[in-house]
């Protein structure tokens, strides 16, 4: 990839530091790879407490981690006033915060830097850093690049002394010219619950890679001449102190992650390892979530996205679930999820009945067989499309990333009927699915993207009388599902269709300035409160209202970044979006 030399970096000013003894290692002894590898992507994460728009930073962090695994790695960096405290909220700040910050630019947040790379048309002139919406375009870019150097991290923790250490092994495969390398070793902690603003999740947000410490200087211990296909050792200590600002560490979620910068600041590689000690123990726990879930939704199982906070392998969750009038505790006993792992798991809770807006609460009951109770997600969803008699038509449109696409039509208990995907990469690829639905079978259509980055494409769906009765000009990050069903009138006569699109959004301005107040008025809704929700350009809900259908909803953009936004409207029946173009 091409180099980039940044204004600020002092390079020629950086002290050549000693503190870390280096040693050659027996190749035959040593833990790291000694071929040629991929490039790891290290995103350098910039954030607050009280930034508004962080939590979709972190979600897209997430994403790329569910994506790449372990060669993704992340340092949150909280800084500025908006990682400045309140009360008795967490303090997330580290003691290198600022010096970081400063070295990167300082450019806002959320912000931050793949491989501290310069991307043509993703980062500003003169620069690595990128917006939140710009990191998985980013990683995509450089994901296939060879790495330079290899690099194997191992660490140990003393409970008695709290001193940590760190071992980072290097190999340079291939020949390198460049005259300088630095090596940064930094500390994270993962799993820290406290605030934050926009995470509709009170005190209880979970915080991840947090920059805690750094075992080198801020600017990384230099490296003499590269010897090649020879492994290199390097090892730091550092003592871990009783707290971190106001909060007690847990070394069981700690993380050492190491990389090397050439003298123009790039990041050639990176690597990461959790710290291993005698007696390293974090009880069961889970974090859900339900991306899975969007608008439409009557398949007899659930998507649900755990994570697994404990150090044993969460191999059973129970859940509660209200759905709708109904109370399920479903609970799946087969699984093995490691460590700091995500998977989806479909929990079954049978045929349940449909309702014009099916409310839904979701918590864990236990973990693993221990009670465990997380916060309640509460959302809701609508009863699927009403189509006519006779064949449905789905066209279904890619963004040029079409290998990322795959769809299913599957009926309520998830058997496939239909499948299509992956598609060429290149250019926009579209698709046209004709199915004839079995009058009172409820399908649904369900499209994937499988690197998490969502796309702007999208589907309609028109039944055998022309009509539209579902569409959407744009996919979030975790897919889209849309079900559809021939009422059978004999068996439900008061199904009322949930899908028409006769009602409609419109909007004084469009585009408007970032800052502007936009007022949007809602026509051909049925006199009643209308919910009415704001997307960005990922799927990630930004804001979500309810006001009455006869009302103005006014929309500040103060704080909004620049890009395109969905507005979603749906009431007694009627549903209508558009976009709105932010300045």
């Amino acid at each position: 990839m091409k180099k980039f030399r940044l204004h600020h970096f002092a390079w020629s000013l950086i002290p050549i530091l000693c503190c870390a003894p280096l040693s050659i290692v027996a190749q035959e002894k040593s833990g790291v790879v000694q071929t040629p590898q991929l490039r790891n992507i290290l995103l350098e994460e910039f954030t607050g407490l009280h930034c508004s728009y962080c939590p979709s930073g972190h979600a897209n962090a997430q994403a790329l981690h569910n994506v790449l695994g372990h060669r993704m790695q992340t340092i949150a960096v909280h800084v500025g006033s908006l990682a400045v405290p309140s009360g008795d909220e967490v303090d997330l700040r580290s003691a290198y915060g600022e010096d970081w910050y400063q070295r990167q630019g300082g450019t806002g947040m959320p912000t931050g830097a793949v491989n501290r790379h310069h991307f043509e048309g993703l980062s500003p002139e003169n620069s690595y850093g990128l917006s939140w919406g710009s990191w998985q375009e980013a990683a995509r870019r450089a994901m296939n690049d060879t790495a330079q150097v290899n690099l194997f991290v191992e660490s140990a923790y003393d409970t008695t002394s709290r001193q940590l250490s760190a071992r980072v092994e290097l190999y340079y495969p291939t020949m390198v010219s460049d005259s300088l390398y630095t090596l940064t070793v930094a500390l994270t902690e993962n799993y820290i619950r406290g605030n934050q603003t926009g995470g509709n999740a009170g005190d209880q947000y979970l915080h991840k890679h947090v920059l805690r410490d750094l075992f080198t200087d801020v600017w990384g211990d230099t490296l003499k001449k590269p010897l090649v296909k020879t492994v290199i050792e390097k090892t730091y200590t550092l003592e871990v102190p009783a707290q971190y600002n106001n909060r007690v560490p847990n070394p069981a979620h700690f993380e050492v992650i190491a990389f090397v910068s050439n003298s123009e600041g790039e990041i050639l590689n990176s690597s990461s390892g959790k710290v291993q000690y005698e007696g390293r123990y974090a009880s069961p726990a889970a974090e859900i979530s339900v991306p899975g879930l969007t608008k439409y939704y009557s398949r007899t199982a659930i998507p649900v996205q755990v994570e697994n906070l404990g150090t044993d392998t969460l191999r059973s969750i129970q859940l509660n679930v209200s759905w709708g009038d109904t109370v399920y505790q479903p609970e799946v006993a087969d699984l093995s999820i490691p460590y700091g792992e995500t998977q989806e798991v479909y929990f079954p809770l049978g045929e349940y009945p449909f309702s014009q807006v099916l409310k839904y609460r979701i918590n864990t009951l236990s973990v693993n067989g221990y009670p465990y109770e997380t916060r309640a997600i509460n959302d809701y969803i609508s009863k699927p499309c009403e189509v006519s008699e006779g064949s449905v038509k789905i066209t279904l449109t890619t963004d040029t990333y079409g290998s990322d696409v795959t769809w299913t039509l599957r009926n309520r208990a998830g058997e496939v009927l239909l499948s299509g995907g992956p598609y060429a990469d290149g250019e926009v690829q579209e698709e046209t699915i004709e199915w004839t639905p079995e009058t009172g079978v409820v399908y649904s259509f369900e499209i994937e993207d499988a690197f998490l980055d969502g796309f702007l494409g999208g589907y309609t769906i028109i039944d055998a009388e022309g009509n539209t009765v579902a569409s959407s000009s744009s996919i979030g990050q975790y897919g889209d599902k849309v079900s559809f069903v021939v009422p059978d009138a004999t068996a439900n006569e008061e199904m009322v269709d949930a899908c028409q699109e006769e009602a409609s959004i419109w909007l004084e301005k469009n585009p408007v300035t970032a800052g502007e107040e936009v007022s949007i008025r809602f026509i051909g809704f049925v006199p009643g409160n209308i919910v009415v929700e704001l997307f960005n350009l990922n799927g990630n809900l930004v804001q979500r209202d309810l006001i009455s259908s006869q009302s103005l909803w006014r929309l500040n953009t103060r704080g909004m970044a620049s890009g395109f936004y969905f507005i979603k409207a749906s009431h007694g029946g009627s549903f209508a979006a558009t976009k709105l173009l932010v300045r």
